[in-house]
């Protein structure tokens, strides 16, 4: 019944599972609470189906608008790396092996060399992390120089065996050529 007036109140079939959970777990604590009380002119089926039709619509609601705040604060943030932009592949796994080489850093200079990557500058950081701005700029050489050893690892490819290994790949087909 409560997957039926979901799928009718139009809950999208990826959040059905976890709306059904909370509508089962409130009518749970409800009655543990003593707060479920069957009306005397129904019978106990009939006011019990009313009653979880009742904390269906009441937790839909309440998704709905959890939903749509979402989306409204979603839709609301607009970085100037989205839009639009895609860098070609050999960018996007230059770009990967970077952020796994960022990954072995020390989360100290990881913070700062990502914030520099952002656009913010040392005295800027260090306004943010309440530090010394000669602190963070040495924190940025240390945290570069070790990003730069971590990317010449001998396992990791060179960008030009990247980008040779990317023209030797056979452009895709059009998903509808039957050739």
């Amino acid at each position: 019944m409560i997957r039926d007036s979901l799928r009718r109140l139009k809950v999208p079939e990826c959040d059905r599972s976890d709306v059904m959970q909370e509508i089962l777990l409130s009518a749970w604590r409800t009655v543990e609470a003593g707060g479920f009380h069957a009306s005397d002119c129904l019978s106990g089926a009939k006011a019990v189906r009313r009653w979880l039709f009742v904390v269906t619509w009441h937790h839909t609601t309440h998704y709905r608008e959890h939903q749509h705040q979402w989306e409204k604060g979603r839709a609301s943030y607009k970085h100037p790396a989205m839009d639009g932009y895609m860098p070609p592949p050999s960018e996007q796994v230059e770009a990967r092996l970077s952020l796994r080489g960022m990954e072995r850093l020390d989360p100290c200079l990881r913070d700062a060399v990502a914030d520099s990557a952002l656009g913010y500058t040392a005295e800027e950081i260090a306004a943010e992390y309440g530090q010394n701005p000669n602190t963070i700029q040495h924190r940025l050489e240390r945290g570069r120089k070790q990003l730069r050893r971590a990317l010449r690892l001998k396992d990791a490819p060179t960008l030009l065996a990247l980008r040779s290994m990317l023209a030797r790949i056979a452009p895709l087909r059009p998903l509808n050529s039957y050739g």
